[in-house]
């Protein structure tokens, strides 16, 4: 797959987290603007300052940016701030050359309307960023060091980070400001937590069978998935069983179903959701394995197809 390619994955990211910038400035300027939306991250810490000291919004947001972008660089690295250099750049342009024209257009004043839309559009864009290994170069850069150092989910820290600038902002805004303030919030960290997952769900399947070697087997050779094979006693008949546990990709689900029933139609089965997976097969892929012979199990993951290694 040429995302494969390093040069043309960078160029990929680059391409892709300048158009989510477009369409986060598109979405300031539609809806945001407009509408008197309270807004958070770099615009929403810059108003609270302005309003507390009279310091200039435009210097704040410059100066701000740049000690995000060398905190950056130190902490998640040079390949991260130079997809942030990137988005810092894209968006204020995107935005300076899309404000005269779409501040006329002006579609709708329904406020709720116009949270939901933003939300849904910002959290689009952001997410898409996210997911480059980028930032939009302002306070979703803590976030990614939060999750980096700590492990605290990207989307949690970005909404926590976000309720308290809103809450900054209730000082001089209305009741009713506010609360449409944490809907959107609300709306874009959800889309956001979808975003970064689009791709990586994957179905855990677990086999309570009679035939666990002709299953293996097949599920290494036909579906080329690794298998783990858990040791278990029924409850109410008390016998000796063996489980069969594979993890693989939601398109496979329905054939490793027929599989199933093909070889053992008495097989229970029970199918977990997995948010993400990591490891050999999925997000790395090491040397071919040595085959197993009939009815063996492999020490490690078999080598996905080429079909599962794009996905």
């Amino acid at each position: 797959m040429f995302l494969k390619n390093p040069k043309l994955r960078l160029t990929f990211e680059i391409i892709a987290v300048i158009l989510a910038n477009g369409i986060y400035a598109a979405t300031t300027a539609l809806f945001i603007v407009p509408n008197g939306l309270i807004t958070c991250g770099t615009a929403g810490i810059a108003i609270f300052v302005n309003k507390v000291s009279g310091f200039p919004i435009a210097v704040f947001t410059n100066i701000f940016y740049a000690a995000m972008f060398v905190v950056g660089l130190i902490f998640l690295g040079r390949r991260f701030a130079l997809t942030t250099l990137v988005s810092s750049i894209s968006y204020p342009v995107f935005y300076t050359i899309l404000e005269p024209h779409l501040l006329k257009v002006h579609l709708t004043d329904n406020l709720l309307l116009a949270t939901i839309y933003a939300g849904l559009l910002i959290g689009l864009a952001v997410g898409t960023v996210l997911r480059c290994g980028s930032s939009t170069g302002g306070t979703d850069i803590p976030p990614l060091i939060a999750n980096k150092y700590l492990h605290v989910p990207v989307s949690i820290a970005i909404w926590s980070f976000d309720v308290i600038i809103l809450l900054l902002q209730a000082f001089w805004s209305t009741k009713e400001e506010v609360l449409y303030g944490l809907i959107l919030v609300l709306i874009y960290t959800v889309l956001i937590d979808k975003v970064l997952l689009v791709g990586r769900q994957k179905m855990q399947i677990t086999i309570v069978t009679n035939k666990p070697a002709e299953l293996t087997e097949a599920i290494i050779t036909e579906m080329s998935r690794g298998v783990t094979l858990l040791h278990g006693k029924t409850g109410y008949l008390q016998r000796e069983c063996d489980l069969v546990m594979t993890v693989v990709s939601t398109r496979q689900l329905y054939r490793v179903q027929q599989l199933i029933r093909s070889i053992d139609p008495a097989a229970f089965t029970v199918v977990h959701s997995v948010a993400a997976v990591h490891g050999n097969g999925f997000t790395t892929v090491t040397a071919d394995p040595p085959r197993p012979t009939a009815g063996q199990i492999p020490d490690v993951p078999a080598e996905p197809s080429e079909e599962t290694k794009e996905e």
